[in-house]
């Protein structure tokens, strides 16, 4: 069952959830405060390829026992007033009882799944558009999205710190902060690359051919008229 074991027994109605982050944000950005929120747009969270193979993972996870939902629910009600996904990290903002700050880390994919995974790719993805929009035969998307050796992490994967009270793990905010990854990627699928640390590009070449030189995140910004930070 979920729970939620902060201070507060009383959970906020949704009313309040959207009220309290609506003016922590505009608080925020008075003081000056660069945010970057992000807003679940429809009932699904995600429409294309990656963002709702990371639903359909999170969802497995939550039938094997995780508690995620307070993090749906706060994600739904505004209440990620930013979220910024680097190299195998996430900090993330969440207003709730409270406003507190959220740092997801993972461990980098080791260089026995970075094989397998270029293996697997080599010459069955004619290009990185069809890589970001999941278009590949279906063994190949099932060995990507695999939920011990693909690209997807699964929550027991992260080293996860909030500043609420709550020992649960993950806490509401931190779920939030995943889902919220989850729509991010969604829109812009480069950044679960970007999360796992991974040069796009080294799945397209034959494992052979992959130098270990980062492709330049320039060059990629450019083919899909994107910024990427990697």
């Amino acid at each position: 069952m979920c729970s939620y074991t902060g201070e507060d027994p009383v959970p906020l109605r949704a009313a309040d959830l959207a009220r309290l982050a609506s003016a922590r944000a505009a608080e925020l950005a008075a003081d000056g405060r660069s945010l970057h929120p992000v807003i679940a747009s429809s009932r699904k969270l995600a429409e294309h390829f990656w963002g709702s193979a990371w639903m359909r993972h999170l969802a497995l996870c939550e039938a094997g026992g995780l508690c995620l939902s307070p993090g749906r629910t706060l994600l739904r009600h505004g209440c990620v007033l930013d979220l910024q996904i680097a190299p195998c990290s996430i900090r993330a903002l969440v207003s709730a009882e409270e406003l507190y700050e959220v740092e997801l880390s993972l461990e980098p994919l080791d260089e026995e799944k970075r094989l397998a995974l270029r293996t697997a790719c080599a010459g069955n993805v004619g290009s990185l558009v069809a890589l970001l929009e999941g278009k590949a035969n279906d063994d190949l998307l099932h060995t990507l999205c695999d939920p011990d050796n693909g690209l997807l992490p699964s929550p027991e994967d992260w080293h996860m710190s909030c500043t609420c009270p709550d020992w649960t793990e993950p806490c509401p905010h931190a779920a939030a902060a995943i889902y919220a990854a989850g729509v991010l990627i969604d829109r812009e699928p480069s950044l679960l690359f970007t999360l796992r640390s991974l040069d796009p590009s080294a799945l397209i070449a034959p494992p052979a051919a992959d130098t270990g030189v980062p492709l330049d995140p320039a060059d990629l910004g450019k083919t899909f008229g994107i910024d990427i930070d990697l």
